[in-house]
């Protein structure tokens, strides 16, 4: 491994990344960033589109974007007529629900984890085509890989023993985002395709954030963010279908200029449909995408700045871990985890908060303390984890992603390379601060503004339901 030309943490912060001097970023995971000299390209770009923007727009695009693809294809290891870019992942996700063609019968397939937009596209599919089951499976982390694996098959076998039901789509992620844990994905593809499904693989959180191998695993389908992790400015998203079904995706999402009709009988039919299917994607409509462009300039900083991927990977997996145990110590309770789980392998990690969640109140019972924490129903998770960003933000410049999950309260804090083991002890001793206040309500809205008082966007983990399902990797 080659060493980074400024040392990871606070100084690579300072030296290459546009933060305020007053905000602590520990949350990499939801929203990523770019260093400055990729803003730089990506705004030479803009000037160059906005000095002639109908030739750049309609005669250059096109052909300009076959690089950035050709490098993310080369990071994926996927053949280049596979891959295309949409705007983040959750486009592409919605895609592939969108386009097939669904049979009364048909069983889509996903555990209760799945990113809340996903769950949200799923809850549309169930309302509007009769005959389609969702099919959610029950596995609460942290869960071994081993014990994950034979669930899911097992819930598809299940399903295809049923007279008339079939697994048609299953879903599963390299990350998860909420609460943030790797999963056994290598194993659970060719477990779930050996079933007879389509395995839709959701890595939004996947390239530049761990190793990847399509042309070893071959999803069906695949889409990863390039925004997260990557270095490139939001939103963009590689996505990618096997050559065997590029005919299933029939039009992009919005349909626009690529859309191809269905030929009258007798028509010649292009000899390569992945032609089709790349130029479906090139242009889905007026939008600033010279962010896909600048693939090359954040492959060129993680190289030359940072000494490359092995390098990166290496430090951001380790920071997380120390910046978990840190918090943990703080906190004085622990990270999540299991024996047998690959959960930790990534950079996340999820530490419970001094504040416990069960049975609709906030507690200690389960530590052994000696009393309870103050009672916090059920129903104000959401004030509390709004009220939590909003105090970190605004009287120490630190968000915060916490949630409530299965009766604990976890903070999930992301690694990267502009953060240090300072970054993340000062985060944990403002949060633990924070929750103190909650314990003393201070989280209630004051009578005069209750009314104006409104429900996050984000909804809890703490159930399972389709309706309170993960939205923190924000696509």
């Amino acid at each position: 491994m080659a060493p980074p030309q400024v040392p990871f943490g606070a100084p690579m912060r300072h030296a290459h990344f546009a933060f305020a001097p007053s905000y602590t970023p520990l949350n990499h995971g939801s929203y990523g960033t770019h260093p400055v000299s990729v803003r730089a390209a990506h705004l030479a770009l803009r000037a160059e589109v906005e000095a002639a923007p109908d030739p750049f727009i309609a005669i250059e695009f096109s052909r300009r974007l076959a690089r950035p693809r050709q490098l993310a294809a080369r990071m994926l290891r996927c053949p280049l007529d596979e891959l295309v870019f949409v705007p983040n992942a959750t486009t592409g996700i919605d895609t592939v629900l969108k386009n097939l063609v669904w049979q009364p019968g048909d069983v889509i397939l996903c555990y209760e984890v799945v990113y809340g937009s996903v769950a949200n596209g799923l809850e549309y599919l169930r309302e509007t085509t009769p005959g389609l089951e969702i099919r959610v499976v029950h596995v609460p982390l942290p869960i071994a890989d081993d014990d994950l694996v034979c669930v899911m098959v097992d819930a598809a076998r299940e399903v295809n023993a049923t007279a008339g039901k079939r697994v048609r789509l299953a879903i599963c992620d390299t990350i998860i985002s909420g609460p943030g844990a790797r999963v056994p994905f290598e194993r659970l593809v060719p477990a779930l395709q050996a079933e007879g499904a389509l395995v839709l693989v959701d890595g939004a959180h996947g390239i530049g954030h761990i190793d990847l191998d399509l042309g070893k695993l071959r999803p069906d389908f695949f889409v990863t963010n390039l925004h997260k992790w990557l270095f490139v400015p939001r939103g963009c998203a590689a996505f990618v279908v096997r050559k065997e079904h590029q005919h299933l995706i029939r039009t992009t999402l919005p349909t626009s200029h690529g859309f191809k009709p269905r030929r009258p009988l007798g028509d010649v039919v292009n000899a390569d449909p992945g032609e089709d299917f790349v130029e479906m994607f090139s242009f889905t409509g007026t939008a600033d995408t010279t962010n896909w462009l600048c693939v090359e300039a954040a492959l060129k900083f993680r190289e030359e700045v940072c000494g490359g991927e092995e390098t990166i990977r290496t430090y951001t997996h380790h920071i997380a871990q120390r910046g978990g145990a840190i918090a943990a110590e703080v906190f004085g309770t622990e990270v999540m985890d299991c024996s047998g789980s690959s959960m930790l392998q990534c950079n996340f990690a999820n530490i419970r908060l001094p504040l416990v969640m069960k049975g609709g109140v906030v507690d200690n019972s389960d530590d052994g303390a000696s009393s309870s924490i103050a009672s916090i129903p059920r129903e104000h998770g959401h004030m509390v984890a709004d009220w939590i960003k909003a105090r970190g933000v605004e009287e120490s410049g630190i968000y915060f992603q916490t949630f409530p999950y299965y009766g604990k309260w976890l903070w999930r804090l992301s690694g990267m390379i502009y953060v240090d083991e300072a970054d993340f002890r000062k985060g944990a001793e403002v949060l633990k601060a924070l929750c103190e206040r909650v314990t003393r309500g201070e989280y209630l809205p004051r009578k005069d503004d209750a009314e104006d008082a409104s429900d996050s966007d984000e909804p809890s983990f703490d159930t399972p339901s389709s309706s309170q399902r993960s939205s923190t990797h924000c696509n």
